[in-house]
């Protein structure tokens, strides 16, 4: 194989010639569908319409809609595809105590570590220790007493 050629291939792979232009434009062609495609449209298929609908019953607390969704088909520990908590986690920082109930009743796992490493009874009682309002403090004790009833109960 002669010099030349040796470089062609080089220079080709590099982008530094005709040939690794066409190469790394049909590359990059190719990679923006397969991004759109990997980082929107899987996560909406993993988190649907329903689970929506129950995060944010979780997050506000209303147990009516919260047992509405998971009738509606509602997934109980489907993780959110923005930071991986699930509606109990959501109940539980928010202080809902009911919610967390409801949510437990359904088997939700207050044992699942995310990805911090720590339990949701873990950051619970970390937002308790930094909570300045008596209110709030007592709502995030009320939700750190149902997660530790049903730690006792497995």
């Amino acid at each position: 194989m002669s010099e030349p050629t040796k470089n062609a291939w080089l220079f080709t792979l590099l982008g530094l010639n005709r040939s690794g232009r066409i190469l790394y434009t049909i590359l990059f062609i190719a990679a923006v569908p397969a991004l759109v495609a990997w980082f929107v449209l899987l996560p909406r298929l993993r988190f649907g319409d329903e689970d929506e609908r129950l995060f944010r019953a979780a997050r506000h607390g209303d147990v009516s809609n919260i047992e509405r969704s998971l009738a509606a088909g509602s997934r109980v520990d489907v993780p959110a595809p923005v930071d991986g908590k699930t509606a109990l986690a959501r109940a539980a920082v928010f202080g809902h105590a009911g919610a967390v109930r409801a949510l437990l009743s359904h088997g939700a796992d207050p044992g699942k570590r995310y990805d911090d490493g720590r339990t949701i009874l873990d950051i619970v009682m970390a937002a308790r220790a930094e909570e300045h309002d008596l209110t709030r403090a007592r709502r995030l004790e009320d939700v750190a007493a149902a997660l530790r009833d049903t730690h006792a109960r497995r």
